[in-house]
C-alpha cells in the first residue's frame, strides 16, 4: 500500500470511518462540477499520522474530523489542515462522523443561515435522512417547532427526532420561518409555498437530479432555472448553502461549530443514528443510501 505525504498546508489521516454521502452518488454519476476522482469520500474522522510544512493549528496524534471532498474511502487520506476540527477521544468514530458533515451542514444552516426564533416554526424536508434527523434534533433543542416530510413508511424516524410529520410541503397547517430542502429544482417552489415571505427557504442539495438520467448541464440548467425564478417571484428568499464553502470561509467558526455539536452530544440533546459497514462494501451502502433505506448516517469502516 502506498501511503500519500501531506503537502504544504496539508495533514495525512489514518482514517477509523468515512461517511457516505448523497454528495458522494452525485459525483459517482458525473453531476457535480469537476472531474471524477479516482477515489470517493466526503469526510472522515482519525488520527493525524503527519503534517506538511506550515500546519500550526492542529498536531501529530491528535483525532479530528475533516471534510476531505473526495478521497475518504480509503485507510489514509489527506486533508487540508483547515477543514480538520479536533475531536475527542473518547467517542465513538462513527458517532463523531456524523457530526463532521450531516450535523455541522444542519447545525450552520438553522443557526448561521435561517436563524429562526424559539418558538418559530421550521420545515425540514427529508426529515427521516442524515442531514435531515440532524436538523429535527438541533431546531427542537433550539426551541422551535418542527415539521418534517418522510414516506409513510419512515413517519416513525421522523416523529422519534421531535417532529411533526407531514406527507409534503403543502400539508404542513402554518407558514413556517425557515424550510430546508435537499432537492432543489421543482422542490423550490413548494418549499417557497409553505414559507413565510418573511422567511428563508435554505437550499443544500440537488439530489431531484440523482438516479433521474440528467446530464451534468441538464441537472446545472433545471437547479439555475429554479433560483433564477425563486428570485424573480414574490415569496421566500432563497439561500444556498455549501458547507465546504462555509469551512473555508470562516475556519474558526468551522470549528466552533463542531465544539459546540460535541457539547450537545455529551449532553444528549443529539443523537446521532449510525448505520456502519465495512470500506469494502461501499457499492453496497451506496445502493441502500439511493433506495432510501438507511435512517441518519452511514459509515464505512477500514
Amino acid at each position: 500500500m502506498t501511503v500519500p505525504e501531506p503537502g504544504p498546508g496539508q495533514i495525512l489521516i489514518k482514517v477509523e470511518a468515512a461517511g457516505v454521502a448523497f454528495n458522494d452518488i452525485s459525483t459517482r454519476e458525473g453531476l457535480n462540477p469537476g472531474t471524477l476522482p479516482d477515489v470517493l469520500g466526503f469526510d472522515v474522522v482519525g488520527h493525524i499520522e503527519k503534517v506538511g510544512s506550515g500546519v500550526e493549528d492542529v498536531t501529530v496524534g491528535q483525532r479530528v474530523g475533516a471534510l476531505v471532498g473526495t478521497g475518504g474511502y480509503a485507510t489514509y487520506v489527506l486533508a487540508a489542515s483547515h477543514r480538520a476540527a479536533p475531536l475527542p477521544d473518547d467517542h465513538p468514530a462513527e458517532e463523531l462522523d456524523a457530526l463532521v458533515l450531516n450535523y455541522l451542514t444542519a447545525w450552520q444552516m438553522f443557526h448561521r443561515t435561517a436563524k429562526p426564533a424559539p418558538g418559530q416554526a421550521v420545515l425540514v424536508i427529508g426529515a427521516a435522512g442524515g442531514v435531515g434527523s440532524a436538523l429535527c434534533q438541533i431546531a427542537r433543542a433550539a426551541g422551535a417547532e418542527v415539521y418534517g416530510t418522510s414516506s409513510r413508511a419512515r413517519r416513525a424516524r421522523v416523529e422519534a427526532n421531535g417532529a411533526t410529520w407531514v406527507p409534503d410541503a403543502a400539508a404542513v397547517p402554518v407558514l413556517v420561518a425557515a424550510t430546508f430542502d435537499p432537492i432543489g429544482g421543482p422542490s423550490l417552489a413548494r418549499s417557497r409555498r409553505a414559507t413565510q415571505r418573511s422567511g428563508v427557504v435554505v437550499s443544500y442539495g440537488f439530489s431531484f437530479a440523482v438516479g433521474a438520467g440528467y446530464s451534468k448541464a441538464g441537472a446545472l440548467t433545471r437547479t439555475i432555472g429554479a433560483l433564477v425564478r425563486a428570485k424573480l417571484s414574490p415569496g421566500a428568499r432563497v439561500a444556498m448553502h455549501v458547507v465546504e464553502r462555509a469551512v473555508d470561509r470562516d475556519t474558526a467558526g468551522f470549528r466552533a461549530d463542531m465544539t459546540a455539536l460535541v457539547e450537545q452530544l455529551r449532553a444528549g440533546a443529539l443523537k446521532p443514528e449510525v448505520t456502519t459497514l465495512p470500506l469494502d462494501r461501499a457499492a453496497e451502502a451506496h445502493r441502500r443510501l439511493e433506495n432510501r433505506e438507511v435512517d441518519g448516517k452511514l459509515v464505512l469502516i477500514p
